[in-house]
C-alpha cells in the first residue's frame, strides 16, 4: 500500500514539473520577440536608410533624382506622410542643399492601408521596404564639383500594439555637377522606374516644354560632343519639313545656272549659301540666349506672320516664272560678275533660313528653349550654327550635282511642271502661318481655292504635260485628287462657319481680386497665359478645353486668362511676376495660393494630359 501512495506521489510530481517546464517554454518563446523588439527600439535600427542617384554625373541647368531606401524592421512600420489619424505624427523627408542646388519636390510612395490593434479603423503606413523620391535643379551658373547635401527622414514607429516615441535618421550625401562635355551613366535604374518617378517625369515632360526637358537631359546624358552630333542630325531631318523641301528647285536651279560648268565655283557658292543660313540660325540662337525662350514666341507675332507669309509668296510667284532672283542693280554695278553670284548665293541662305525659321517643330522648339534657359549666348551661337550646318549639307551635295545638270542633254521640261506644283505648296503654305492672325475658317477656305486652282491649272492648262501619255496620266491624277481635296476644305470650312466652338472653359480675365478670393474660398486656380496670334493656344482651345470631362472639372478651379495679344505694362508686369517665357502657359495654384510648379504647361498638350494636371492640383492640398 505504501509503494502505491509513494508510487501516485512521484506521478504528481512529475506532472507539475512537466507542467513547469511547458508553461516556462512558452513564456520564453512570448519574451524572445519582446527582447528583439526592445533590442531593435534601443538605438536607431527601427529604419535604416541610404541615398541613391539616379545619374553618375549631373549638368548645369538639367533635373536630377535622388532614391531614399528605407528599410523597416519586421514587425514595425512607420505611419505615411499623410496619416488617417490626426493624433498621429507623419513620416517627412527634409531636404537641405547647397546654394545653386534647388530642391523642387518630395515624392512620398503610395501607402499600404491596413486594420491594426492600436486603431479602431485602418491605417495608412510604410511597411517593409520603402522608396522616397527627392527631384532636384542644378542652377545654370552652378561651378561644376561636388556639393553637399543633408537628408533627414522624420518618423514615429508602431507595431501591432503599440507606437514609440518619434525618431529621425540624419544623412548626408554629395551631388556631382560635371563639366557639360562629361559623359554621365544612369544609375540604380531599377529603383528610378518605380512608379512614383515615372509618374513625375511624365508630368514634368508635358507638352512643348518637354523640348528644354529633353535636351537637358540629352546634354545630362550624352555630354556636349554627342549633343552636337544630335543637333547636326536633326538639322538634316530639317530639310525634309513642309518649309525647306518646297526651296529645293530654287536651290537646284540657282546653282544650275550660276556655276557654268565649274564645280570649284559650283562648291563655293554652296558653302556661301550654307554660310547665309548659319548666320540666320546663329542669330536666332544668340538672341534666344539673351532674351529668354520668349523669342520663340515671337516667332509667331502678326507682323512676323505677316512678313514670312509674304515672303512664301513671293517664292511662290517665281515658281510660275513671274520673276527672276537676280542681284539688285545697285549691287551689280559695284560688282564684278564673279561676285554678283557670291552675294546673291549669301542672300539666298539668309532668306531660306528666314523661311524656315517657324518649322521649328518639337526638335527644335526644344533647342530653342533650352538654349533660352541656358542664358549662354556662346552656347545658342554655335548650337544653331551646327543644326544649321546640319541642314546645309544637302545644299551642299545638291548645289555640286545642279553644276553638273548644265552640261546635260535638255529633256528636263517635265522639271517646270514639278516647279509650279511647289508654287501652289508654298502659297498653302502661306495661308498655314497666317492661320492665327486670319482664324481657321480663312485658313481652310484659302487651302480650299489653292487646291481647286492649283489642281485644275495643273492637270489641264499646264502644258508641260504634253512631253509623254504616262506623264501626263499622271499630271491629271494630281489634278483629280486636288480638286478632291478641295471639296474636302469647302466641306470642312462650312463646318467651321456652322460651329465655332461650342462650349468650352469659363475662363475670366485675370485680377488680384480673383486670386484673392480663390485663396480665401479654398478654391484652386488655373492661370492661361495665350495670345490670338499663337498657334498652340488655338489648338488648347479646340482640342482639349473642349473636352467634357475638362469643362466639368474645370467647375472646381478658378479658371483666370491673360491676354497676351497685344503685350502691354499691365502683361509685362503679369509675365515677370509669373515667369512666363512664352505663351502658352498655364499654370496651376493649391487651394492655399501656391503654385504647383511641376504642373505648368508650356506647349500644347492632349485632353488626357491636361485632365491629369487638373486632377493632381485638385488632390493638393
Amino acid at each position: 500500500m505504501e509503494q502505491i501512495d509513494s508510487w501516485r506521489f512521484n506521478m504528481m510530481r512529475l506532472k507539475r514539473e512537466i507542467l513547469f517546464v511547458v508553461f516556462a517554454s512558452i513564456l520564453i518563446a512570448l519574451s524572445v520577440p519582446a527582447l528583439a523588439q526592445q533590442t531593435v527600439l534601443s538605438g536607431k535600427e527601427l529604419v535604416r536608410c541610404k541615398i541613391l542617384h539616379n545619374l553618375s554625373v549631373y549638368h548645369q541647368g538639367s533635373r536630377g533624382y535622388m532614391g531614399l531606401v528605407a528599410d523597416i524592421a519586421d514587425g514595425w512600420h512607420i505611419n505615411s506622410n499623410m496619416p488617417l489619424d490626426k493624433y498621429l505624427i507623419p513620416t517627412t523627408v527634409e531636404v537641405t542643399a547647397q546654394d545653386g542646388i534647388e530642391v523642387e519636390k518630395i515624392l512620398y510612395p503610395e501607402p499600404v492601408m491596413e486594420k491594426l490593434g492600436i486603431s479602431e479603423g485602418k491605417m495608412s503606413l510604410y511597411k517593409g521596404h520603402v522608396v522616397f523620391g527627392i527631384k532636384f535643379r542644378i542652377a545654370q551658373n552652378l561651378k561644376p564639383q561636388d556639393y553637399n547635401i543633408k537628408v533627414v527622414l522624420k518618423y514615429q514607429g508602431c507595431n501591432n500594439l503599440t507606437c514609440i516615441e518619434p525618431a529621425s535618421i540624419d544623412l548626408t550625401d554629395k551631388i556631382h555637377v560635371g563639366m557639360l562635355d562629361e559623359t554621365s551613366e544612369a544609375l540604380n535604374t531599377e529603383i528610378f522606374s518605380l512608379p512614383i518617378f515615372q509618374e513625375e517625369k511624365q508630368l514634368s515632360t508635358a507638352g512643348h516644354a518637354s523640348g528644354q526637358e529633353q535636351f537637358s537631359g540629352i546634354v545630362e546624358k550624352k555630354g556636349l560632343l554627342l549633343t552636337f552630333i544630335i543637333i547636326f542630325i536633326g538639322g538634316l531631318a530639317l530639310n525634309l519639313t513642309p518649309c525647306i523641301y518646297p526651296l529645293i528647285p530654287i536651290t537646284v536651279s540657282y546653282f544650275g545656272g550660276q556655276a557654268q560648268g565649274k564645280t570649284s565655283k559650283t562648291l563655293t557658292l554652296a558653302f556661301i549659301y550654307v554660310f547665309g543660313m548659319s548666320l540666320t540660325y546663329s542669330l536666332l540662337g544668340t538672341i534666344a540666349a539673351m532674351t529668354g525662350n520668349l523669342f520663340g514666341s515671337a516667332l509667331q507675332n502678326p507682323i512676323v506672320i505677316a512678313f514670312i507669309a509674304a515672303v512664301l509668296v513671293a517664292l511662290a510667284t517665281s515658281m510660275f516664272d513671274m520673276w527672276e532672283i537676280r542681284m539688285p542693280t545697285f549691287i551689280a554695278r559695284r560688282t564684278g560678275t564673279a561676285k554678283q553670284g557670291y552675294i546673291g548665293s549669301l542672300i539666298m541662305g539668309l532668306t531660306v533660313g528666314i523661311v524656315a525659321a517657324p518649322c521649328i517643330g518639337p526638335f527644335v522648339l526644344g533647342l530653342l528653349t533650352y538654349v533660352g534657359s541656358t542664358g549662354n549666348p556662346l552656347l545658342g551661337f554655335f548650337m544653331f550654327f551646327t543644326l544649321a550646318w546640319g541642314m546645309g549639307v544637302p545644299f551642299i551635295v545638291l548645289g555640286t550635282l545642279s553644276g553638273s545638270l548644265t552640261k546635260l542633254p535638255k529633256s528636263g521640261d517635265w522639271m517646270v511642271w514639278v516647279k509650279k506644283v511647289f508654287g501652289f505648296i508654298l502659297i498653302a503654305m502661306a495661308f498655314y502661318f497666317l492661320r492665327p492672325v486670319i482664324g481657321a475658317r480663312l485658313t481652310t477656305v484659302g487651302y480650299a481655292l489653292t487646291t481647286l486652282i492649283g489642281g485644275i491649272y495643273l492637270g489641264w492648262l499646264e502644258k508641260s504635260h504634253k512631253y509623254g501619255k504616262v506623264f501626263n496620266a499622271f499630271t491629271k491624277a494630281v489634278g483629280v485628287l486636288s480638286i478632291a481635296a478641295a471639296i474636302f476644305f469647302a466641306l470642312q470650312a462650312g463646318m467651321q462657319s456652322r460651329g465655332e466652338k461650342a462650349g468650352g472653359i469659363a475662363w475670366q480675365t485675370y485680377s488680384e481680386e480673383a486670386i484673392s478670393s480663390a485663396k480665401a474660398s479654398g478654391m484652386p486656380v488655373i492661370i492661361d497665359f495665350s495670345a490670338d496670334w499663337c498657334i498652340p493656344c488655338h489648338e488648347l482651345e479646340d482640342k482639349s478645353f473642349v473636352d467634357k470631362r475638362i469643362i466639368d472639372l474645370s467647375k472646381k478651379f478658378v479658371t483666370l486668362k491673360v491676354d497676351m495679344t497685344r503685350v502691354k505694362e499691365r502683361e509685362k508686369k503679369l509675365k515677370n511676376k509669373f515667369d512666363v517665357k512664352g505663351v502658352p502657359t498655364i499654370i496651376f495654384f493649391d487651394r492655399k495660393g501656391n503654385e504647383i510648379p511641376h504642373l505648368r504647361v508650356t506647349g500644347f498638350v492632349e485632353a488626357d494630359e491636361f485632365l491629369r494636371h487638373m486632377q493632381v492640383a485638385l488632390s493638393n492640398n
